[in-house]
């Protein structure tokens, strides 16, 4: 900056500094948001994406396919942030279902492969399928994309089971039997969402027994303790921020959705 003194220029050795302060927020970064895409090349792991519905006129059941899941997993993620000890309860479930079929899984898995390798002199390749199905993940919350992986396990392994039924390592009734056992694993999980009903009920409701907590009782029966007083939450649960007023439900689910974000697939 200059000024004129006694009829000369001189300058001003203050530089000058830009008022941020009247920066816009505009400027801060968004909301993150992420890409998924899964790859599938079998039926039997396809139908688990939509799952079926339920025919009474033919007594067969509804099967809950991985988005019925995922929408599931949604909105037990939210009433935890709510403090809804039910909705831990289920997380946890969910959980050891997960570890529970990743190692059943795994298991099933290596000893396809140790059959397939058996011979030294064999190269066999994994069959494949000339037009996978590509399938876009939007899912809200870590057990959904846990419950994607596992199903693209699956995909795997009945390629390896087909594989090995093709060149003469599995008979039949050994390869439906190994694949029916294969299913019913993921199957389990995705209906491990049910029977959780969303009241809106919280650790206060169900330790000073309201109305609301002893209606979630009757519907869903007695919490363990160490579910009710927190020691015990699932590794993937939202982080809670509690106030000695409760838990600051609107504050946390501002934070904790930042990534993963919402989904209109759960």
């Amino acid at each position: 900056m200059t000024g004129l003194v006694d009829g000369a220029m001189t300058e001003d050795p203050t530089p000058s500094v830009p008022d941020i302060s009247s920066q816009s927020s505009a400027s801060e970064p968004g909301r993150l948001t992420n890409s998924v895409r899964m790859t599938i090349q079998t039926r039997v792991a396809q139908r688990l994406i939509h799952g079926r519905r339920s025919d009474p006129t033919r007594e067969i059941p509804a099967i809950a396919g991985l988005y019925r899941y995922a929408a599931m997993t949604r909105l037990l993620w939210f009433a935890s942030l709510g403090d809804d000890p039910y909705a831990d309860w289920w997380l946890l479930r969910i959980e050891q279902e997960v570890n529970s079929v990743r190692e059943q899984l795994h298991d099933m898995r290596s000893d396809i492969g140790d059959l397939l390798n058996g011979a030294p002199s064999m190269d066999v390749s994994l069959a494949h399928s000339s037009e996978p199905t590509s399938v876009e993940l939007t899912f809200a919350t870590p057990y959904a994309y846990q419950g994607a992986y596992l199903l693209a396990d699956l995909d795997i392994f009945v390629l390896a089971a087909m594989t090995a039924r093709f060149v003469g390592l599995l008979d039949r009734n050994t390869f439906e039997k190994r694949l029916a056992d294969s299913g019913r694993g993921v199957r389990r999980l995705f209906a491990t969402v049910q029977g959780y009903r969303h009241l809106t009920v919280t650790r206060n409701d169900v330790r000073q027994q309201t109305q609301k907590g002893r209606y979630a009782i009757e519907l869903m029966g007695p919490l363990p303790e160490a579910v009710l007083n927190r020691s015990l939450r699932a590794a993937h649960a939202p982080a809670l921020r509690i106030s000695s007023e409760g838990p600051l439900a609107r504050e946390s689910t501002h934070i904790e959705t930042e990534f993963p974000g919402p989904s209109s697939k759960g």
